[in-house]
């Protein structure tokens, strides 16, 4: 008799599936407005949808390698503020693919990785598949802020990383440059998740050039409005992508993503015109939950925000589900992601219209 369990990895008993519903719920759904997935909800530059034309012809070849393609890596390290470190770049099949190469590169079974909690879901699920054990650091108040110590009393000789997403998914926080300084100052490596840093302030990719344990991950998948070519890249000092490349699965960033990534660059206008909108909007959106008896929206640096509905006595997977059923998409979650209960739901910002009209449903089903 044939028995799997003889044959199936430590890996692959320890996965976990991360969740894609709400991707195939808005595919699915031809008119329904995706608002949970903090996603742009315009479409990409002209300048890149011209430019994915014009190479259609050329699908039949492979790309050329991230370690060679040097006008990638330099439009990438311009973009960050470090002209002529094309060296201090690589590309990953998303910020999905990054996590992986990154706890390839570095992660050994029993190693310990600390995490800022809650976060993004794939930094504890992936962590498992290396034989990795997370520790979760959660925060002091309920506007998700943490100290420093929060997360150095928990370095020890097996800690290997610390992850920390700035601003942070779901809630928004924006953790303070003191704060990373002191992670770095604790000598493990320290990996800054910046998806979303456009619509923040005070980026810190300059800081690479003081601290060689530091590792800076960014995508094309938020102010880019690019989330279909699965492009993510990181920076580091020259030796730490030297080590992630040669885990690196080979042509991993594909034409359409090459050809995307660097006319959206060269369109900058366009993506500052768009995050200008979405933080403007944010706003509007923070100052109308706030103006509803019992809910709390949390204060975010981020293209979305996240609203706490426990003094409301409403459910949040209740808006949820009126929200959807009035054609808008949003997330919630009960008792998942350090998020206990069933009080939290986030809104991605997407254009003025629909960011309205999800203020006004709200509004209306609260008000009942």
């Amino acid at each position: 008799m044939f028995e799997l369990d003889k044959f199936v990895s430590k890996s692959s008993k320890a996965g976990v599936l991360y969740p894609c519903n709400h991707f195939a719920l808005g595919w699915k759904t031809p008119g329904l407005h995706r608002m949970m997935g903090n996603e742009m909800t315009v479409s990409p530059s002209p300048k890149v949808v011209e430019a994915v034309k014009a190479i259609a012809d050329k699908l039949n070849w492979y790309p050329e390698d991230i370690l060679t393609d040097d006008n990638l890596r330099e439009h990438l390290a311009d973009y960050v503020g470090l002209p002529g470190k094309a060296n201090y770049i690589t590309c990953g099949n998303g910020s999905m693919e990054i996590i992986d190469m990154l706890y390839e590169s570095f992660i050994n079974e029993g190693d310990e990785i600390i995490v800022s909690t809650p976060d993004y879901t794939l930094y504890t699920n992936r962590a498992k598949l290396y034989g990795a054990e997370v520790k979760g650091v959660y925060p002091k108040d309920q506007n998700f802020t943490y100290e420093p110590e929060d997360f150095t009393s928990l370095v020890g000789p097996k800690t290997k990383m610390i992850l920390v997403s700035r601003p942070n998914n779901p809630d928004g926080h924006f953790v303070s440059r003191d704060l990373i300084k002191a992670l770095l100052d604790t000598e493990v490596l320290v990996c800054i998740d910046e998806a979303y840093y456009e619509f923040g302030e005070d980026p810190i990719d300059a800081m690479i050039e003081e601290y060689p344990n530091l590792i800076i991950s960014h995508t094309f998948s938020k102010a880019m409005g690019l989330a279909g070519i699965r492009l993510g890249w990181i920076v580091a000092r020259p030796e730490l992508i030297d080590a992630v490349n040669k885990v690196r699965q080979s042509c991993n960033v594909n034409l359409v993503a090459h050809t995307a990534a660097i006319a959206a660059i060269d369109d900058r206008e366009y993506i500052k015109a768009n995050v200008a909108r979405i933080i403007a909007d944010r706003q509007l959106f923070f100052d109308a939950m706030a103006a509803i008896p019992g809910l709390r929206p949390i204060p975010s640096a981020s293209n979305f925000v996240m609203v706490d509905t426990l003094e409301s006595g409403i459910k949040a997977s209740d808006i949820q589900k009126h929200l959807l059923e009035n054609g808008y998409l949003v997330r919630n979650w009960i008792d998942s992601r350090g998020l206990p209960g069933d009080r939290f739901f986030r809104v991605t910002i997407g254009t003025h219209e629909e960011t309205v009209a999800v203020i006004e449903l709200i509004q209306a089903f609260c008000q009942k």
